[in-house]
């Protein structure tokens, strides 16, 4: 797939609207590579904890063994590892759901919306950007691609997801243990059911659910990006003319 160049982004709108206004949108274009980067990290980090801790402790012994009846100890290094685990789910959960909104704002100041007459007054988000690029007739790839990725795949539950633990409380995982030997791993991560919003949400496997979106909105990214050029690319050819 071909990748976005943001240094031909930051040239179009340095070229259109002056480097005052690349100042405005350069910082949002960086912060899209920095939140999948960071997604990537926690989502590392949860793997090698996860994995590491069931080397270590499961595999000669049950996991009801380890929390309910090896010792005291053994219960609280798992309630320990199970919130470290925790905090590096959320932790990614929350980088991939910042990506519209991050991305809103870079296509807000890329195409100087700012300094139309109707400039957005009130929060810049992924909606209100969507909105706004309802009126700007070369962007409606744009516009379509942005909507895609903050409504489309598994988007609505990760945003539940993240909104449930920044505003109500954390949805924490679980370990959970096959014993009838017809899994291929023998011990995965969920991400427990929840309701939010009166909409009641699955319990679904951390490791299918977060790559599954994180892969989906990686390309959508790119997609945007790759449009964004495109009409900044026609905008400057016309203004060269």
């Amino acid at each position: 797939m071909e990748s976005w160049d943001m240094n031909q982004t930051r040239t179009y709108i340095t070229r259109l609207f002056g480097y005052d206004q690349l100042k405005l949108a350069r910082d949002s274009l960086r912060s899209i590579d920095d939140r999948n980067f960071y997604a990537w990290i926690h989502y590392q980090d949860a793997v090698e904890l996860i994995d590491s801790y069931v080397d270590e402790n499961l595999k000669d012994s049950s996991l009801f063994e380890v929390v309910h009846v090896a010792s005291e100890q053994a219960s609280n290094d798992f309630n320990f590892f199970i919130r470290k685990a925790g905090a590096y789910l959320v932790a990614c959960i929350q980088s991939i759901h910042t990506l519209p909104d991050v991305l809103a704002h870079a296509i807000y100041y890329s195409l100087a919306i700012n300094l139309t007459s109707q400039p957005i007054e009130k929060l810049i988000s992924a909606s209100s950007v969507a909105k706004r690029l309802l009126t700007i007739s070369d962007a409606e790839v744009v516009r379509q691609l942005l909507v895609e990725l903050s409504n489309g795949g598994a988007f609505p539950h990760l945003s539940a997801l993240a909104n449930h633990s920044k505003h109500r409380s954390i949805v924490f995982p679980s370990l959970n243990e096959d014993w009838t030997g017809l899994r291929t791993e023998r011990h995965v991560v969920m991400l427990m059911s929840f309701k939010y919003k009166n909409c009641q949400y699955p319990q679904v496997l951390a490791k299918d659910f977060l790559v599954s979106e994180s892969d989906r909105c990686s390309k959508l990214v790119v997609q945007v990006g790759l449009a964004l050029n495109s009409v900044l690319k026609n905008r400057s050819a016309k203004q060269a003319t």
